[in-house]
């Protein structure tokens, strides 16, 4: 893989999955295509392939985390992250980067509000991220206009700054809304 936009191969992903004991297939071009036959689309299977491996490196990255007690240190390696996606000397693809991390975050936690045993702080949380998710997107298209100096699309970002602002004013609503029930009368 580069940082160019060439994509890693099924049997790369299917190597990187078998070194972490999370494939144990032949890992072969044949294999791989009957895998993708049972997909609507070929990418799909690539896609799922992907987020698995994904799932494992945020996990042992999880852990990882969690045992690191110097924060600069945790900072520091937290922009390894960044170099490896190609974003690390570039301010709009680090901000595009960050808000697709959000809209991965976002994107479950609206389905989860969905559920009316979810409660409020889940929607709220839901539309917090999508506000972050508007935002970063904001900054990414801003940054990325002026550098080409295209006024025109600096000034479409206010509404969209808009939209985030309405997220982030219904997400404070569902919070004082859960707050409010949550204290005791006459308190």
């Amino acid at each position: 893989m580069t940082n160019e936009g060439d994509h890693v191969t099924v049997e790369q992903i299917g190597a990187a999955l078998a070194a972490l004991g999370l494939y144990d297939g032949d890992n072969t071009p044949a294999e791989h295509a009957r895998n993708a036959a049972a997909f609507a689309r070929p990418e799909l299977y690539r896609l799922r392939l992907l987020n698995t491996l994904l799932g494992a490196v945020q996990g042992q990255t999880q852990l990882a985390d969690e045992a690191e007690e110097d924060g600069e240190d945790l900072f520091t390696a937290w922009f390894e992250q960044l170099k490896a996606a190609g974003v690390w000397d570039a301010p709009a693809k680090q901000m595009d980067f960050l808000g697709w991390q959000v809209r991965r975050v976002g994107v479950p936690l609206y389905m989860i509000a969905q559920d009316p045993d979810a409660g409020p702080l889940v929607l709220a949380a839901s539309r917090a991220g999508e506000a972050t998710h508007t935002l970063l997107g904001v900054i990414a298209a801003v940054d990325a206009a002026l550098a080409r100096g295209d006024n025109e699309t600096v000034t479409r970002q206010f509404g969209v700054i808009e939209l985030a602002r309405n997220f982030l004013a219904d997400a404070l609503d569902k919070t004082d809304a859960m707050l409010k029930s949550a204290t005791p009368s006459g308190a």
